[in-house]
């Protein structure tokens, strides 16, 4: 962690990808406003978090899925979730780079094989995370990227390179003054396409049964 210019808090940037998954979905309302999403039941969903895939329809798939939600009783309508982090924090932004950014044609890549696995309905999230204490240089300001840096990385994140079912948004968490992570500063949450839902076969159906029957783990 990157605490070089004073900084009493951990900066933003420095939370790991799944610990950062697992914050959005503790908070009742982050859970339900980021992801409970048109088209799914209001009620009764839960979620499963870092799901491997090489239990699921013969184990031919590698990897997990960062979040599975359903509603238990409703396995046969299964969302999927691919998430991946862009830090900006402050060595990006001296730099002017923001890093990961590269890495989402490899959230694309993840998510089109959910889609193939033939997931109900199937979500890449990008979740940037930007850390702008030493640019606001202590002041009361709640001031994050750059409209240089906004463009880069709105132009980067497209759903050009994701299969056609495939849903995708964009998520924003700016730390701009010296308070601990997701208590003072701004989030923002952009849909830029809704999934297209599809019929789960029966065999998939029958794995996320499986994987909800299961205690959560803690």
């Amino acid at each position: 962690m990157d605490y070089s210019c004073g900084f009493v808090h951990e900066s933003i940037a420095d939370i790991v990808e799944e610990q950062l998954v697992e914050q959005l979905l503790s908070e009742p309302l982050w859970g339900y406003e980021f992801f409970h999403l048109a088209g799914m039941p209001e009620i009764r969903m839960k979620n499963r978090q870092r799901v491997p895939l090489n239990t699921a329809l013969g184990g031919i798939f590698k990897g997990d899925v960062d979040v599975l939600l359903c509603d238990p009783d409703r396995p046969d309508q299964a969302v999927a979730y691919q998430v991946k982090r862009i830090k900006c924090g402050i060595s990006q932004l001296r730099r002017g780079a923001p890093s990961k950014l590269r890495e989402y044609n490899k959230l694309a890549q993840q998510a089109n094989l959910l889609a193939q696995m033939g997931f109900w309905q199937v979500y890449a999230y990008a979740v940037v995370v930007v850390d702008t204490r030493e640019q606001n240089s202590g002041k009361l300001t709640y001031a994050g990227l750059s409209s240089k840096l906004k463009g880069l990385v709105d132009s980067a994140i497209s759903p050009d390179v994701l299969n056609e079912r495939v849903g995708l948004a964009l998520l924003d968490f700016t730390q701009p003054m010296d308070h601990k992570p997701f208590t003072v500063g701004t989030h923002g949450f952009t849909l830029r396409r809704l999934s297209i839902p599809a019929p789960q076969n029966q065999d998939l159906t029958k794995w996320v049964a499986e994987v909800f029957s299961r205690p959560q783990q803690a």
